[in-house]
């Protein structure tokens, strides 16, 4: 089958899955696994050209998440056969390895990382309640102007041992005030600004005016975690998990 990948998470996904050979191309945030970089990328995340896409000739477009929600209407309108995902929940995100499974033939390869997921959730969240509280944590997902990060990044720091900045369950990422975030008090701030990877600049959030005040970065515990393994509804959230519990025990020991 050829393949349009038109999201970073489908891309990672369809690699776990083992079906990267079959990708023709992706968008340009698609940057893992390795092999992912060398696959001829189409520019415009949210505004990717019918006549682009036609080069590559694709049985399958694959897109993803709210903000591709126009351009996945736009293409079907067009003529291509486009599968929409937009997950908001750790369990919706299984539904969606799940299908893509089903899309390219490999449902039983999809299972496995569906379990190897759940597995290492599970391994995670043991540790966690060996802790002997579970502090507050704030996940930004952009800067200017902050917000938190939703969908299912609180369910991630739950598992991770730790209280999430209160938003609703599947509610996508939102703007907040400094009077929320002051409420709030977070004893960790964790910063996975959407295409800063791991060089998202600290110093931007801790210049912000009045947020001096607040625990975290009272006390210096302002982290960055790459985006990749918070935003991108794939196999690799575990490892974002493992990271925030890294930080929680060693601030609590």
């Amino acid at each position: 089958m050829r393949i349009a990948s038109l999201s970073p998470a489908a891309t990672e996904i369809l690699f776990a899955i083992g079906c990267g050979s079959e990708i023709v191309c992706t968008d340009q945030f698609s940057n893992f696994p390795e092999e992912a970089k060398s696959i001829p990328k189409l520019r415009g995340h949210m505004e990717v050209k019918s006549e682009d896409l036609r080069r590559f000739s694709p049985e399958l477009v694959l897109t993803g998440t709210a903000v591709q929600t126009g351009v996945s209407e736009r293409l079907k309108k067009e003529g291509f056969a486009v599968i929409h995902q937009d997950p908001r929940s750790i369990e919706q995100i299984y539904e969606a390895i799940r299908i893509q499974g089903t899309l390219t033939s490999r449902s039983s390869e999809a299972e496995s990382i569906v379990l190897t997921m759940q597995q290492g959730f599970n391994a995670v969240k043991k540790k966690a309640q060996l802790l002997p509280s579970r502090p507050r944590v704030y996940v930004e997902e952009w800067h200017q102007p902050p917000m938190a990060s939703g969908n299912w990044v609180p369910e991630v720091v739950r598992i991770a041992g730790a209280e999430p900045f209160p938003i609703a369950a599947g509610e996508l990422s939102r703007e907040v005030t400094l009077d929320e975030v002051r409420a709030f008090d977070p004893a960790l701030i964790v910063i996975s600004w959407c295409g800063a990877g791991s060089l998202a600049d600290r110093e931007l959030l801790l210049k912000r005016d009045g947020w001096d005040v607040l625990t975290a970065v009272q006390e210096k515990r302002v982290r960055v975690l790459d985006d990749s393994l918070f935003n991108r509804p794939g196999p690799r959230l575990v490892e974002g998990a493992q990271r925030v519990f890294g930080w929680v025990f060693e601030m609590l020991h």
